[in-house]
């Protein structure tokens, strides 16, 4: 796969097609096109899937229709079940445009001159971004503009509040596709935005909570926002919504259950889904995005 930049006018940008389309509507087809798969090894050595990512441009201020694109996901999509240590790879499933999908392999290198992953200033924060351009010849892939990010002026300027809608893309682990990735699309409204941190797995992290459940695989899906007439509290909005980019999907909230069983010392245990996801906010990728580091390296 190649790196870094990218020029606009061999690309989709996705903000104006939002803006013209209702949220009953079915979701375009084109939303699934920004997310691709991330597939890891298992302990035999096998290619299991792992979770979600997507593309994102940031546009040069100086230089009109030109890009560079980024591939983010959560941070522990890419790193052993314990967080301690970083994979030293993965495989990024990547619909092609002759209907069928590649896995590319993808260095993780965390640090020195051929760095392949940068990170939040904040370690809490669960985000990658990587410098990535797939050929556009070959794959079927399109990417978000760095414009659709919720900053954290737009959380306050937007009204976004408990009950805003949102939707998400990313991987089904029951059926992610047999010759193609087939992202899922899931729906629900924003649970709780606080500005305290929320605890998970005895981090506290800043994140907001969404009544949609998220399951295995959803990990670094990215999450939008579809704001209409609640933006501007107190006004009826005449107009087309506006769709922006929430976050990127972290994981559910669960219950365990214990199970009792007879005959047996032991007593296993599930999972129950709550119903409520964790969402990292948009405005920590745009930190990131726009952070010393990344300005760097692509010059502006």
């Amino acid at each position: 796969m190649r790196k870094l930049r990218i020029c606009a006018a061999i690309a989709f940008v996705l903000s104006g097609m939002f803006q013209q389309q209702s949220y009953a509507a079915p979701v375009p087809p084109e939303v699934k096109t920004t997310v691709a798969f991330v597939y890891v090894l298992n302990e035999k050595g096998e290619k299991v899937a792992n979770g979600t990512g997507f593309f994102i441009g940031v546009k040069d201020p100086n230089k009109d229709h030109y890009y560079s694109v980024y591939f983010v996901t959560a941070k522990h999509v890419l790193q052993t079940l314990d967080r301690q240590k970083w994979l030293p790879g993965f495989f990024l499933r990547l619909n092609k445009k002759d209907g069928t999908s590649e896995m590319a392999p993808v260095p993780v290198v965390p640090e020195g001159t051929n760095k392949t992953v940068f990170v939040h200033d904040d370690p809490t924060v669960d985000l990658v971004a990587m410098p990535m351009l797939p050929s556009q010849d070959v794959f079927d892939f399109k990417f978000l503009p760095d414009s659709m990010l919720t900053t954290r002026d737009d959380f306050k300027q937007l009204n976004i509040c408990e009950g805003s809608e949102i939707f998400f893309t990313g991987l089904f682990l029951p059926y992610p596709g047999y010759k193609k990735n087939y992202p899922v699309v899931r729906f629900g409204r924003v649970a709780l935005v606080t500005d305290e941190k929320i605890e998970v797995d005895n981090e506290k992290m800043d994140l907001y909570l969404i009544e949609s459940a998220s399951f295995g695989g959803n990990s670094g899906s990215p999450v939008f926002f579809y704001l209409g007439a609640e933006r501007q509290p107190g006004s009826i909005i005449i107009g087309s919504p506006v769709l922006k980019i929430a976050g990127v999907m972290k994981g559910y909230f669960h219950e365990a259950k214990l199970l009792k069983i007879f005959e047996t010392a032991k007593i296993p245990g599930i999972e129950s889904s709550l119903g409520i996801s964790a969402v990292t906010p948009a405005y920590n990728l745009h930190e990131l995005l726009f952070g010393k580091e990344l300005k760097k390296l692509r010059g502006f």
